[in-house]
């Protein structure tokens, strides 16, 4: 691949399987959400979490001044979310719509459903390309009961699938070197 050939690498790396999640934030005057797919623990001390935004995004403004924010880790059955909010175009107020949400005191939109939510402060942001890559330090965690979780893969959602039998390999025998 040359560096000039972006839809070989999007292709390639629509083989890697990414977690998706939505981020919902208020900043400014207007609330959005988005759907994430390069979402990933930081660090367990402080707990970090990160994530990117392309500049382009709505999502990119609400971002740069929002004091808080939501990472959201949906469901199997929340495929429909993931789709809602990567619809292009769409103002903060019709993402919002016609999915069951509520504000919290710092007025980010927590959904309802899910594995759980992620209450996070932004901690850093670092440019990146066309996109902004955001840390976020986890303030409080809302557990939810366990409904899996939405994964993209090969340009389409899916849930986690069944565990995989443990497949370790035997620890190699190696000759003994006495020289006795």
């Amino acid at each position: 691949m040359a560096e000039d050939e972006p839809s070989t690498f999007r292709a390639s790396m629509r083989r890697v399987p990414s977690p998706v999640v939505v981020v919902t934030a208020r900043g400014g005057q207007e609330a959005r959400g988005i759907t994430i797919g390069s979402f990933s623990s930081v660090a367990l001390d402080p707990p970090l979490v990160s994530f990117n935004v392309g500049r382009d995004a709505s999502m990119f403004e609400v971002m740069e001044h929002c004091d808080r924010f939501a990472v959201h880790v949906l469901g199997e059955n929340q495929a429909h979310l993931a789709e809602q909010f990567a619809i292009p175009g769409l103002s903060g107020a019709e993402q919002f719509e016609a999915v069951p949400h509520e504000r919290d005191a710092h007025g980010t939109p927590i959904l309802e459903g899910g594995s759980g939510v992620l209450h996070c402060r932004p901690h850093d942001s670092i440019p990146a390309g066309d996109h902004c890559l955001y840390v976020g330090r986890v303030v409080e965690v809302e557990e939810r009961s366990d409904q899996g979780a939405v994964l993209y893969y090969k340009s389409d959602y899916r849930g986690v699938g069944k565990e995989l039998p443990s497949t370790r390999l035997a620890p190699v025998k190696r000759a003994s070197n006495d020289s006795s």
